[in-house]
């Protein structure tokens, strides 16, 4: 059980009776625990089994299975999840984190408190690990990645961090770079192949799990990336034994940079008339990895239902929710229709992906104006089913794929070997996908998170 003081800072109590009743096991020990009756969602994008059986040793699942098939240790722990449905905790393979605060993105809200606090909303709502793509700020994102890998940052409470440290991107002459707005002044900035070499073998010496390059004007008001260097920019990431994630936004720039040798891509084309079938073939055929990001301009599609969301009230407090919704209500409607042509554009982009037999990933775009860690990816999957994805696949492109596109090997899916981090939810998502974000309980390693406290951390009495 975890206890917070005024500074924030985690002490453990101990209090064995409530570790047993909340989570089944008890710390350090041979433990046992048999989670039962629910509907089982494995994450392959297949598998569904109704009144399963998970069957938990310390924090390692040993069989999955039809509860009256799996035969449990007479000595085990058994928590009754009947009328629920369990999948596994989601995969977000495009973020940013640290620079979200309240209303407010802005590097002046970065710092390692912010960075933890976003990694902890994603975890409340079942995220289990997140990629932040090109935005870290002076090493805190590589710093606590090698925290949590070194066991130094152990609490089950923070998702797992896959950062990309600093992206690449082009100087723009007399004016900001392309970059992220709240991150510009930490995006590397190269000129010509060897500054993108440069940059890439400086990178290096941290290891970042992927590099993020921009290949995008800014609907023409900011220079892009050359493709000699980009070229050179992916040429020495996989001589440094890394791989490379591009920004895109035109359909000529994908195929170059595919043939250019790229590994993935953080966007969908998004200038008309999207992708093609050449594309599709192309990112099949090569393998890449394709995310979806359409939640981002889904927000403003959807009459801004999303907002009187109860999921979203639980982390976010009432007064940031009215500044949403407030600002959101002042977009222009010529600007609003804008984003309707062009989220419709992403839908038929992402239908003809998926028939394509292309790579699709979850990819939410967190942490940034209305991106809300955590809550923010189920709207994502919401996105992906709406426009066509069959439910069962949208969840394996936000768990097992995600999982495999990261090389989280023991992470994804239900299965034996497999760490027993999963979402417990009150309804069946593949009735109706909105039902991912109706929560009942996450579990981390077969021990249940107290979500009681962390929302209380972020709204306490309202």
């Amino acid at each position: 059980m975890l206890i917070r003081d005024s500074s924030g800072s985690e002490r453990f109590v101990l209090a064995l009776l409530v570790v047993i009743l909340v989570s089944g096991c008890v710390p350090g020990g041979n433990s046992t625990t048999v989670f039962e009756g629910a509907r089982v969602i494995i994450g392959d994008g297949a598998t569904v089994i109704e009144d399963g059986a998970i069957v938990v040793r310390d924090g390692t699942i040993v069989e999955v299975g039809a509860r009256a098939a799996v035969e449990a240790p007479s000595e085990a722990s058994r928590i009754d999840l009947s009328g629920k449905t369990v999948m596994p905790m989601i995969v977000n393979v495009h973020g940013h984190v640290g620079y979200m605060r309240g209303s407010e993105t802005s590097s002046a809200h970065y710092s390692r408190d912010n960075v933890l606090d976003h990694l902890r909303r994603s975890v409340y709502y079942g995220v289990g690990a997140v990629q932040s793509l090109g935005t870290d700020r002076d090493g805190t994102e590589i710093a606590i990645r090698d925290e949590q890998r070194n066991g130094v940052l152990d609490s089950p409470e923070f998702a797992l961090l896959m950062p990309s440290g600093n992206g690449v991107v082009a100087p723009t002459p007399g004016a900001t770079n392309g970059g992220p707005s709240f991150a510009t002044d930490v995006v590397l900035e190269a000129a010509s192949p060897e500054d993108a070499r440069q940059h890439i073998r400086q990178l290096s010496g941290v290891r970042p799990d992927i590099v993020k390059i921009w290949v995008d004007d800014r609907g023409g008001t900011k220079s892009k990336l050359e493709p000699d260097v980009y070229r050179a920019a992916i040429a020495e990431t996989h001589e440094q034994g890394l791989r490379a994630v591009a920004h895109v936004f035109y359909l000529d720039d994908a195929k170059e940079l595919v043939r250019s040798g790229i590994d993935g891509f953080a966007h969908m084309v998004r200038a008309a008339p999207g992708v093609d079938d050449q594309l599709v073939g192309m990112i099949r055929d090569a393998d890449l990895f394709q995310c979806t990001a359409m939640s981002f301009p889904k927000r403003l599609v959807d009459n801004l239902s999303w907002i009187d969301d109860p999921a979203l009230s639980e982390t976010v407090r009432p007064e940031v929710i009215d500044e949403w919704r407030s600002n959101l209500e002042a977009t222009t409607p010529e600007a609003v229709q804008r984003t309707r042509t062009q989220y419709a554009g992403l839908e038929a982009s992402l239908r003809r992906l998926h028939a394509g037999g292309a790579r699709i990933v979850l990819c939410a775009d967190t942490g940034l104006l209305t991106q809300a860690p955590g809550f923010t990816e189920h709207r994502e999957l919401e996105a992906m089913v709406q426009a066509g994805i069959p439910p069962l696949e949208a969840i394996r492109a936000a768990t097992q794929t995600g999982a495999e596109v990261l090389g989280l090997s023991a992470r994804g899916t239900l299965a034996e070997g497999m760490r027993a981090d999963f979402i417990v939810l009150e309804e069946n998502p593949l009735e109706s996908i909105a039902n991912s974000r109706d929560i009942f309980a996450v579990y981390r390693d077969g021990s249940a998170i107290d979500r009681d406290s962390l929302r209380e951390d972020w709204i306490g009495g309202r």
